[in-house]
């Protein structure tokens, strides 16, 4: 009996503690999850304006819920603009939490003090018993001190758009205004050429897609406009508008070109009950990543990116990728061509596909891009599409810089004796070397000459030719550094260093007095007479000898006419 009660006793407790946590499994299934944001940093503990820096932010979930398609969106408000491509970066799903950053330029007009930054997401989720979208949104302050831009060797532009009051509802036509700004305090730049690329969400309305500029001056911006129409066929979320610019300057006499690329992004909100708006398969890269790092030239490197199909309602069928890297990106195992069979509605694939960089890519940031075709069904009858999308992949070129030659004018160096030290620099890369500067240290790392050198060019040589003179005080045996600093292509500073040895003796009159022959006594007066009268007896009685065996030989050559010589005769 007593056994049975415990049985009874064991199988009542598992029913109370089920009926306890199914509720409880239930209500976590049921609460929709929110995004909440901590953790906020930047990589620079001064930022004055030119300053390039980076904004790190941490997204969480509450209650560990997965979140999916999230997009975080960046502003820097007046103060600061992302610096160098989209300023959304998309993730595809995380748990409890995923960081996030965004690389910004302190813009030349910011102020001394605190400026915002801030960030915001749109996400779904889904689960057991619910699903469906969310957005979340934080502030973060960034102080700045007061500073002049760096005047720097090249120009740079940064570009920035006019605000939206609303959403930009589909099938709306609009004004795209933007700036451009020449941080450069050094050069002007001419002949701006601002190619605008709408993607699907938008199409130029008129006069083509490019807009002319004459110039931008140095420090200066210029104000800019184009119409746009939001298609019909646009789900409402966030579409990018991309600029790509070309542009010329003038270094050292010569033209030079250069490029800037920014993407923005505009919200838009589809128009409720129209007909008129598509349900074609529209089909966007969701994100893409190609590593932590910029790519190399020579380097292979694999770019990862999503595919998805915003449409609600039709799946796309038979998906053809097919990806081009231009002059720069090849690709590095098959085929350039990428299939998938299905992308289903409001769903993201993942492709993949490894390239190569070339050794000749310059630095800077180059597209790849995916031509994408694909069929779906509408209305009961097959149809076909296309979409175009690009993806930009930076490049470095490494920095290639060692000195050839180091060469004293005087091998042996005398103390207190200016000597000139030449050199040769060599850059054997791909990249141009900016701000070049030299200086000479001896080993406890004093300084004793510099001198400017300013660009080198890839490929080229710098000789110098004995500009840099140095002096040593002691004798002794040295070790000497020659040091070189420089910036590269990604205004990043760089040095690289030679050492060479040298020999400094005291300085040893070649033409040394004897003290003896400097004495004013007056009896080194009468020695030096004495001497003098000597020297002149010696030279009289030579000559006088010489007389005397003239006159011997003049009366033995009378004697001869008259008979033989007599070789014993004494004189």
């Amino acid at each position: 009996m007593k056994k049975l009660k415990g049985i009874l006793s064991i199988f009542i407790v598992m029913i109370m503690a089920l009926s306890v946590q199914i509720p409880v499994f239930a209500a976590e299934q049921m609460i929709a999850p929110k995004v909440t944001f901590s953790n906020f940093s930047v990589d620079k503990t001064t930022i004055k304006p030119g300053d390039i820096f980076t904004f790190t932010v941490t997204a969480s979930s509450t209650r560990g819920q997965y979140i999916d398609d999230a997009s975080f969106k960046f502003s820097g408000g007046d103060a600061f603009s992302v610096y160098k491509g989209s300023d959304t970066e998309y993730v595809s799903s995380f748990g409890s939490s995923v960081t996030v950053s965004k690389t910004f330029i302190c813009n030349n007009e910011t102020t001394a003090g605190s400026h915002p930054i801030s960030v915001s997401c749109n996400f779904s989720y889904s689960g057991h018993e619910v699903n469906g979208d969310g957005s979340a949104e934080a502030n973060y302050s960034v102080m700045t001190s007061s500073g002049s831009t760096t005047t720097g060797n090249t120009p740079v532009l940064v570009m920035s758009y006019e605000k939206f009051a609303e959403d930009i509802k589909a099938g709306d036509k609009f004004n795209f205004d933007f700036y451009i700004t020449n941080k450069s305090t050094a050069y002007d730049v001419r002949n701006v050429n601002v190619k605008i690329n709408g993607g699907d969400a938008f199409t130029i309305v008129s006069s083509g897609d490019t807009i002319y500029k004459s110039g931008i001056g140095k420090n200066q911006t210029a104000e800019l406009s184009k119409k746009l129409l939001c298609n019909k066929s646009a789900s409402s979320g966030y579409h990018p508008i991309s600029l790509s610019v070309t542009y010329e300057y003038v270094k050292a006499g010569a033209a030079e070109q250069g490029t800037a690329e920014a993407t923005f992004t505009v919200k838009t909100a589809a128009k409720k009950h129209d007909s008129s708006v598509s349900l074609t398969p529209r089909l966007v890269v969701g994100s893409f990543n190609y590593g932590n790092k910029s790519i190399r030239g020579g380097k292979k490197f694999t770019l990862n990116f999503t595919i998805k199909n915003n449409s609600k309602r039709i799946k796309a069928k038979n998906v053809i990728i097919k990806l081009s890297g231009g002059d720069v990106f090849v690709v590095a195992d098959g085929t350039d061509t990428i299939s998938v069979n299905n992308i289903n509605p409001n769903s993201t694939v993942t492709v993949s596909k490894k390239f190569n960089c070339l050794n000749t890519a310059q630095s800077g940031v180059h597209p790849i891009t995916a031509s994408i075709s694909y069929e779906y069904i509408e209305g009961g009858q097959k149809q076909s599409g296309t979409d175009d999308l690009t993806m930009s992949v930076p490049v470095v070129q490494p920095d290639k810089v060692m000195f050839t030659s180091i060469d004293l004018a005087d091998k042996t160096i005398n103390t207190g004796e200016e000597t000139d030290c030449a050199f040769s620099i060599v850059n054997t890369g791909k990249t141009v070397l900016n701000n070049g500067s030299i200086k000479v240290v001896d080993e406890s790392g004093t300084e004793l000459n510099s001198s400017y050198i300013g660009t080198i060019e890839a490929g080229a040589q710098y000789s110098s030719n004995y500009n840099l003179p140095i002096t040593m005080n002691e004798a002794g045996d040295y070790k000497l550094t020659l040091v070189f600093e420089y910036e590269n292509d990604n205004a990043d500073k760089k040095r690289i260093k030679q050492t060479f040895k040298v020999h400094v003796e005291d300085y040893t009159d070649p033409f040394p007095t004897d003290p003896a022959d400097t004495s004013d006594d007056k009896s080194d007066s009468d020695s030096s007479s004495s001497k003098t009268k000597v020297i002149i007896g010696v030279v009289a009685g030579v000559v006088g000898a010489a007389v005397i065996v003239a006159v011997v030989v003049k009366k033995k050559k009378k004697h001869n006419k008259k008979g033989k010589v007599d070789f014993n005769e004494e004189i």
